[in-house]
């Protein structure tokens, strides 16, 4: 979390009139606010240019909490999907990030390195038994992925589902023997490959006859670990102090203007 603060407001206060000392609350609480409003912006920018397709549930990702007059500070940080709390917006987006985990699972290890969490898929499989501790999904070499380099929910639904994966939890969604489900061929289509010690590594697709017909579309592997990406603290600060004696300038004379035109 990033927080943007004044400092030396009692030196600035010594040299402003009656007038500007009462308008100095709101200006220094509109001017932190609009200078969180920057941060973000150029943290989602930065998000544009260190990650490969970021989709729009990175872009997104970003709350900010304003200022006020009671509290001179504004805070910057990653949604974790509970709300932002009293006073807090979200930016660049309508909240449709929250299907599936909240950013901040996704989102950490750019920002400080090290492993990431288990996705939805993972903690599925491990429930159903097919993927052991340790084991995370990956997409298959030759799998199609969408335009985020993802596999998309439509075809992992699929996958899950031909290959009798789902959980029976209220209803059931893997492919069955009905005329339905038989023609979309699903069913016989993917399945879980196992290794010579019967051990699951992969799910594969059956794409023709023989060897040669099948193609892995998820496969099993050690956890995956990041180094550091996005530079969060450098950005933040440096936008931060670029940003915040100009949003102040800018917030005190919004601030004297309205004063005198009441």
């Amino acid at each position: 979390m990033i927080k943007v603060s004044f400092t030396g407001l009692r030196e600035r206060l010594q040299t402003l009139d009656r007038l500007e000392r009462e308008q100095l609350p709101f200006a220094a609480a509109l001017a932190l606010t609009r200078t969180a409003q920057v941060v973000a912006d150029d943290l989602r920018r930065e998000m544009q240019v260190v990650f490969d397709r970021p989709t729009p549930a990175t872009l997104n990702s970003l709350f900010i909490q304003p200022a006020t007059k009671q509290r001179m500070e504004a805070r910057v940080w990653i949604k974790d999907g509970s709300s932002p709390g009293p006073g807090g917006r979200s930016v660049g987006g309508n909240g449709a990030w929250g299907k599936g985990r909240a950013a901040i699972k996704w989102l950490t290890p750019e920002v400080f390195g090290g492993p990431r969490d288990d996705k939805g898929v993972e903690r599925l499989l491990r429930r159903r038994g097919v993927l052991a501790q340790g084991q995370y999904v990956v997409p298959g070499e030759k799998m199609p992925l969408d335009q985020y380099g993802n596999v998309s929910r439509g075809a992992l639904n699929k996958i899950l589902s031909g290959a009798n994966l789902f959980t029976q939890e209220g209803y059931s969604a893997n492919a069955t023997g009905s005329k339905r489900s038989r023609a979309k061929g699903n069913a016989k289509r993917y399945f879980v490959m196992h290794d010579s010690n019967r051990k699951p590594f992969a799910i594969a697709e059956r794409t023709g006859s023989g060897r040669s017909g099948l193609r892995v579309v998820l496969a099993f592997t050690k956890r995956p670990s990041y180094s550091k990406a996005l530079d969060w603290y450098a950005i933040a600060e440096r936008s931060a102090d670029q940003n915040l004696p100009i949003e102040f300038e800018k917030a005190m004379a919004q601030a004297l203007a309205t004063s005198r035109r009441r």
